[in-house]
């Protein structure tokens, strides 16, 4: 099968309040696992599967992640970051949604089977989720047999179908409704996450597909407890 995703954008402007007495003034994204960092670990994992063609969107302290990843990826600095959530971030970086990609967050440690998975799906907009985990403080989704119809932390976890982790794709068709949804919080939704245009495209009749990832391995960094955690299973080779 071949693999038609090329392109990813990274998120990852964001100040990482949860974790702010761990990182220590740097994103969260450059903490490190063994001798690399997140994001590090992460971009790898894209060029393995022939993904190239990275963008990485910074913010809060983006020298210092330019300075770690250097000219091997393009950059967009989003100046606004303190004041909003990642919708506007991808909002701003919207000009980027001009061909098939896979959009993820930078604080992301997972199995590079789940990149593979996601980028070789045929559908225009996938999800990937973890149906055996419902956590607090994350993205949570309700489905059907084959669509996500509802997405955010508003979705009780009692009543959720599972977590959104934080890796989506897009076709080249569907960037240009992805970006058209942005456009509606243009003056608005300054706190919320990029999910919410998702919900909007749902509410359009649009359909949001989803791959289960419950068999593979993922952890998104948001705590010290996460951090450590993640920390004891990336020496066990969980994350492979």
């Amino acid at each position: 099968m071949t693999n038609k995703i090329k392109k990813a954008l990274i998120l990852a402007a964001g100040k990482g309040t949860r974790i702010r007495g761990t990182t220590k003034n740097k994103p969260k994204c450059l903490l490190r696992f063994k001798d690399k960092t997140i994001i590090e670990i992460l971009i790898e994992k894209l060029r393995s599967e022939g993904i190239n063609k990275i963008t990485v969107v910074t913010g809060y302290q983006s020298e210092k992640i330019k300075k770690k990843l250097k000219n091997s990826v393009k950059y967009i600095n989003y100046p606004n970051y303190n004041k909003t959530n990642n919708l506007h971030t991808l909002l701003y970086a919207k000009k980027e949604l001009n061909e098939p990609l896979l959009c993820i967050f930078s604080d992301l440690l997972l199995s590079q089977k789940i990149i593979k998975k996601m980028a070789l799906s045929k559908k225009d907009i996938c999800l990937a989720i973890d149906t055996k985990s419902k956590l607090e403080g994350t993205m949570r989704v309700k489905k059907t047999k084959n669509h996500i119809v509802d997405i955010g932390s508003h979705i009780k976890t009692n009543f959720s179908n599972g977590n959104f982790i934080g890796l989506s794709k897009f076709s080249k068709f569907c960037c240009k409704h992805l970006k058209e949804s942005l456009n509606r919080f243009k003056d608005s939704h300054y706190e919320f996450y990029y999910t919410e245009a998702l919900n909007s495209l749902i509410k359009d009749k649009k359909k949001i597909n989803f791959i289960d990832i419950s068999k593979y391995t993922w952890k998104e960094i948001d705590t010290k407890k996460d951090y450590d955690s993640a920390k004891k299973n990336f020496l066990n080779n969980y994350y492979l």
